[in-house]
């Protein structure tokens, strides 16, 4: 039977010989992967099954906690972003583009249809007239001004630039 002064003795032994230099930055991802690698391995060995929620699109590292499925592939949170703006939409809504992910704000300002009026996206109903767009409450008679409705109008009774109409 060992004392336990014996015991300490050879436990700070063995921790001398075992001290490695601190890592570098560089040495932080690797050692977090080979961390996360380890912890698995011994869940397995206690018979905790693990298995991985997807590979992320984007680094193509297992993904073992929260998972996006967006545009029919899997991503961490922090790796689904804007393809314009490069901020992270997470589980936001997004609109979908050419196989992109955009936020709001990022596809209406690239590609709205723009009102031939104000020149602001629109982001609502459109009217089409004239081989324009506009807001419905930007197409008015250019003779009274008043905002055509449901019965339509007459050709060239209409406004588009001028915003100075009494």
């Amino acid at each position: 039977m060992a004392h336990l002064c014996e015991m300490q003795s050879q436990v700070a032994v063995k921790a001398d010989t075992s001290k490695k230099h601190l890592p570098d930055k560089q040495d932080h991802k690797a050692s977090l992967d080979s961390m996360l690698g380890g912890l698995e391995q011994e869940l397995q060995d206690l018979g905790i099954a693990t298995v991985p929620k997807g590979h992320c699109v984007s680094c193509w590292k297992p993904i073992a906690g929260k998972v996006i499925h967006a545009l029919g592939q899997a991503w961490h949170p922090e790796h689904f972003v804007c393809a314009h703006c490069k901020r992270e939409i997470g589980s936001s809504p997004f609109f979908e583009r050419s196989g992109l992910a955009y936020c709001p704000k990022d596809y209406h300002h690239l590609f709205s249809p723009r009102c031939a009026y104000c020149g602001a996206p629109i982001l609502d109903k459109v009217l089409t007239a004239m081989n324009q767009t506009w807001h419905p409450e930007h197409f008015f008679c250019a003779h009274c001004g008043e905002v055509f409705g449901e019965e339509g109008m007459t050709q060239g009774a209409y406004k588009k630039t001028s915003r100075a109409f009494p």
